[in-house]
């Protein structure tokens, strides 16, 4: 295994590879640590399934679809940016004008610092860091928050997500996770997902849930007769698998993670596009307001999960 850097029109790539089979991962280290590619071995042959939605109109900076983007220290939306925490009430800058919400955290488009690197015949792993000081408008809550990209020999990828509040307060906390996957070859169309999801919430015109729905899954969601762009509560498990299988070509991608740590799963597929996001979340949407899974960290606490990504034959045998 081995670990590359090189610059590109995004700025500068962290590259983990096994240069035995050419599976590798590249991340952005000047773009919040995103996931830029994921090439992988699929049936014998090397496929990225990571996708970059609207990758020809915007840099990964200016892309308002997020891709790979960290989702920090929100979640999606708050609800015309403003909040209430320990009985004071904060004001967060309006990133999505449309709609008159604060999106996604502030975390996705930093510079992250190169922390320690390891390196052997069976994995490559990379440290990312950020130093948060509390300087942003409508959030004064100092942390230091740790990405950990780890390659595995046999083609696993392991991301873990670290935040410690380095404040002397408690400070209000959800992260989340927001890559677009894909199977090369594959209409969207032809995409199954399963997952143990147990409910779904419908939102309003501000895209803040406004109603939590029971939800049967057990034969997953089809993207050949159903619009999905939703939030969902998975049951609570220390191991929970989602399953996108690409039904023509009998190929599957699995996204794993604690739905104890990251309740919410957000499942999305961008209009014109052959893709699909599915986001790990610790909270809901509007947590900052609603408190729906938000994570309330005193001083010097912090929170860590990890997600693992790996492709492999569907599970129909065994689901």
């Amino acid at each position: 295994m081995e670990i590359n850097f090189f610059d590109t029109a995004d700025g500068r790539v962290v590259q983990l590879k096994n240069p035995k089979t050419g599976e590798s991962a590249e991340i952005l280290q000047d773009v919040g640590g995103a996931l830029k590619s994921l090439h992988v071995l699929i049936q014998g042959k090397l496929e990225n399934i990571i996708a970059i939605p609207q990758e020809g109109q915007y840099s990964m900076a200016e892309n308002d679809l997020y891709p790979s983007a960290l989702l920090c220290p929100w979640i999606n939306r708050v609800r015309n940016g403003n909040y209430s925490f320990l009985g004071k009430n904060y004001q967060l800058p309006i990133n999505e004008k449309a709609l008159g919400n604060a999106i996604h955290g502030f975390l996705a488009r930093r510079n992250f610092e190169l922390g320690h690197q390891a390196c052997n015949q069976e994995y490559a792993r990379i440290e990312l860091k950020y130093t948060y000081t509390g300087d942003f408008e409508g959030y004064p809550f100092p942390f230091q928050y740790t990405w950990e990209f780890t390659l595995f020999s046999h083609g696993k990828l392991d991301v873990s997500m670290k935040c410690q509040n380095t404040g002397e307060g408690e400070m209000p906390f959800a992260c989340g996770w927001h890559p677009y996957f894909q199977i090369p070859g594959t209409d969207l169309a032809d995409y199954h997902i399963f997952f143990q999801g147990k409910s779904r919430f419908l939102s309003d015109s501000q895209m803040i849930p406004m109603k939590e729905e029971l939800l049967e899954m057990k034969d997953g969601l089809s993207f050949r007769t159903q619009q999905i762009d939703h939030v969902f509560r998975l049951n609570p498990s220390e191991i929970h698998v989602t399953e996108l299988v690409d039904t023509k070509l009998k190929r599957a991608l699995f996204v794993q993670q604690s739905s104890q740590l990251f309740p919410f799963l957000v499942v999305f597929a961008p209009a014109n596009e052959q893709c699909v996001a599915i986001e790990p979340m610790t909270a809901n949407t509007d947590a900052m307001n609603t408190l729906d899974g938000l994570i309330q960290l005193k001083s010097k606490d912090f929170f860590q999960g990890n997600v693992q990504i790996w492709v492999g034959n569907p599970l129909e045998h065994t689901r």
